[in-house]
């Protein structure tokens, strides 16, 4: 297998933008990232890393220039899961009520994609890797990104049926002895042969959708990890973009909720989140 990230798990995360100069100025400064632009080829579609130079350089995700039919549209981030047939998975998502955005698609010798809007409405994508190139090589620290979390205006059990069939993951409902969340909650797993694998293995939640987010689709939050949360909201005022939720503590830690200048929310969360280490 290409990458060591786990069949099912996230695998990579993007960005649309309608105006990349700003959006990497934005977050090359917030976060201390580099970019590398693919070049003309692939649409100058710019992956964001941590490091200075391509030897040292270690991927965090990437961001795409809107596509001439549609220059203005909002920026979203969006996130891919790990597959091992893109085509028999797109297949397989459908059949469970997934509608096809995009059919699977070879780039390059790299890997081969296919987005798609789940049955509540909410968009991901399916990415089979077809070298050791891609795919997250930063992740669980500042900087990069430390957790995925489901909104979903509804029981967040019954909207991650749809991707524990899909994927094979396993759902685990909050105990009596943990933390209380404010809304509904489930965390999301990783699953192997029927066995809840070790810590590690939790990559995100769904939760249900709380004040304004009741408006919003069903989305997939990025959450990136930062040594201090108040800091860097601060930070992203200064550059332009602003705060959807302010700081705030929640079971997992401190976290806000940020938007780019050209609209996509974001989450940063503190990177000592106990039980997501």
């Amino acid at each position: 297998m290409p990458t060591s990230i786990p069949l099912g798990a996230p695998i990579w995360a993007d960005a649309n933008t309608p105006d990349m100069a700003v959006d990497l100025a934005f977050y090359m400064r917030l976060f201390n990232w580099s970019s590398f632009d693919t070049g003309e080829q692939f649409g100058h579609y710019t992956e964001l890393c941590l490091g200075t130079t391509i030897s040292m350089a270690r991927a965090v995700g990437g961001l795409a220039p809107n596509p001439p039919a549609d220059t203005s549209r909002l920026s979203t981030w969006g996130v891919a899961f790990h597959v091992d047939d893109c085509v028999q998975a797109t297949a397989n998502a459908e059949k469970l009520g997934a509608t096809i955005v995009s059919h699977p698609i070879r780039v390059g010798d790299d890997l081969v994609y296919a987005a798609m809007k789940d049955p509540d409405g909410g968009s991901f994508g399916l990415f089979e890797p077809m070298s050791d190139h891609v795919g997250f090589t930063a992740f669980r620290e500042p900087g990069a990104i430390v957790w995925f979390e489901y909104v979903y205006d509804g029981a967040p059990v019954e909207a991650m049926q749809f991707y524990a069939e899909l994927l094979n993951w396993s759902l685990k409902v909050p105990g009596h002895d943990e933390p209380p969340h404010d809304a509904p909650y489930v965390g999301l797993w990783t699953h192997d042969e029927g066995v809840v694998q070790e810590d590690s293995a939790e990559f995100g939640g769904a939760r249900m959708a709380l004040g304004p987010e009741v408006e919003m689709k069903p989305h997939w939050l990025v959450c990136f990890g930062t040594d201090s949360v108040d800091l860097t909201a601060a930070k992203a005022v200064d550059l332009g973009g602003r705060v959807a939720v302010a700081p705030v503590d929640d079971p997992g830690g401190r976290m806000a909720v940020l938007v780019s200048p050209t609209g996509a929310h974001f989450t940063i969360m503190s990177t000592a989140v106990p039980g997501r280490e």
